[in-house]
């Protein structure tokens, strides 16, 4: 009967600890969730306002930028089209079905957006899907990929 009764304890101990686990490993996520929701809220908030300062430190030095037309840039490519106004904004960001996905450091985010952007004199003013890719390293998450396209009609 002694047997019985601490290998019960043992056994409940044992789920509390998985539960436990369990569950920071939820809340884990969450604030990882949380944490790439915000630096991607001002990463684009950054692009609206052309702040190259901003930019600068949450995009990755080896970034790639693919926008909606298929345009393939670097970060410094990228900046410098921020910097000239070849890139502008011309509503504030508006995104549909956000998801974000975790996966160790890095973070996914994906989405639709109905932004209405001029690049080089090009106007798009339709909706586009995007995926951003963030990275966590040494603390701070970076943003190593962006690429959008339209939304088939």
């Amino acid at each position: 009967m002694r047997r019985l009764v601490i290998l019960f304890v043992v056994s409940i101990v044992g789920v509390l600890c998985f539960a436990k686990y369990t569950v920071k490993g939820a809340e884990t996520d969450a604030q990882l969730k949380e944490e790439i929701l915000k630096i991607s809220d001002e990463r684009e908030q950054a692009l609206g306002k052309g702040d190259l300062a901003t930019l600068d430190r949450i995009d990755a030095d080896d970034m790639i930028y693919t926008n909606w037309r298929g345009v393939t840039t670097t970060k410094a490519q990228h900046q410098a089209d921020v910097k000239a106004r070849n890139l502008s904004f011309q509503t504030n960001f508006k995104h549909a079905d956000v998801q974000v996905v975790i996966h160790g450091n890095t973070g996914i985010v994906t989405g639709v957006s109905s932004t209405n952007v001029t690049y080089k004199g090009s106007v798009m003013s339709g909706t586009r899907k995007f995926v951003n890719v963030y990275v966590k390293e040494n603390g701070q998450w970076h943003c190593v990929l962006h690429v959008e396209t339209p939304v088939a009609q």
